[in-house]
């Protein structure tokens, strides 16, 4: 009598129990990294370029800084949309102090297609670090707060390319360094 129940409930339940054993298998043979950022809801590359005014000298001063991205996504269903996010700050600082970080930006990405919400806002912090000459800038702490994708984290990083040498060459010179860019990526991650 026992066998027969175990039959009949096996013969029930057993394929959504094998199911459920093989997704949890294949969650635990993803990579870590996988599992910890989620899903590309969008995963963008593209261009970046900043300028600042006055121009940035060796001498610590207020800054507008003004930033320009041109991304082209690819979404989830491989739709390509392109996006775009102007932007403007203040910050003081010098040449020598381009490696500070910078906390509570909010940027609104521009979605350039015909879907709504036609925007979202970015909230994050940023970490600067030089590698190979190069000033590369990181998002952290970074998610969409409003508007498409609220609520889903993002990473952007933007790289300046060649700024060790303009920092050599324009934070002497008159008017000072004034702008550099370079490619940038974005990526909103599902929850």
């Amino acid at each position: 009598m026992f066998t027969s129940y175990v039959n009949r409930w096996a013969s029930r339940f057993g394929s959504a129990f094998a199911l459920t054993v093989l997704f949890g298998l294949g969650l635990a043979v993803l990579p870590a990294s996988s599992k910890a950022t989620g899903l590309a809801l969008e995963d963008c590359t593209g261009l970046h370029s900043a300028t600042w005014s006055p121009g940035v000298s060796n001498t610590p001063a207020p800054h507008t800084v003004t930033t320009t991205s041109n991304w082209e996504c690819t979404g989830l269903g491989g739709l390509l949309t392109p996006a775009s996010s102007i932007n403007q700050f203040q910050a003081t600082f010098a040449c020598s102090g381009l490696l500070a970080p910078v906390n509570n930006l909010v940027w609104t990405i521009n979605w350039n297609d015909s879907a709504l919400p036609a925007t979202s806002t970015f909230s994050f912090n940023v970490t600067v670090e030089a590698v190979d000459g190069n000033l590369v800038i990181t998002s952290n702490n970074g998610s969409i707060t409003a508007g498409r994708y609220a609520g889903n984290s993002a990473v952007a990083t933007f790289t300046l390319l060649g700024l060790q040498g303009l920092l050599n060459n324009q934070c002497n010179a008159p008017g000072g360094l004034t702008g550099a860019g370079g490619p940038t990526t974005l990526t909103i991650l599902g929850l």
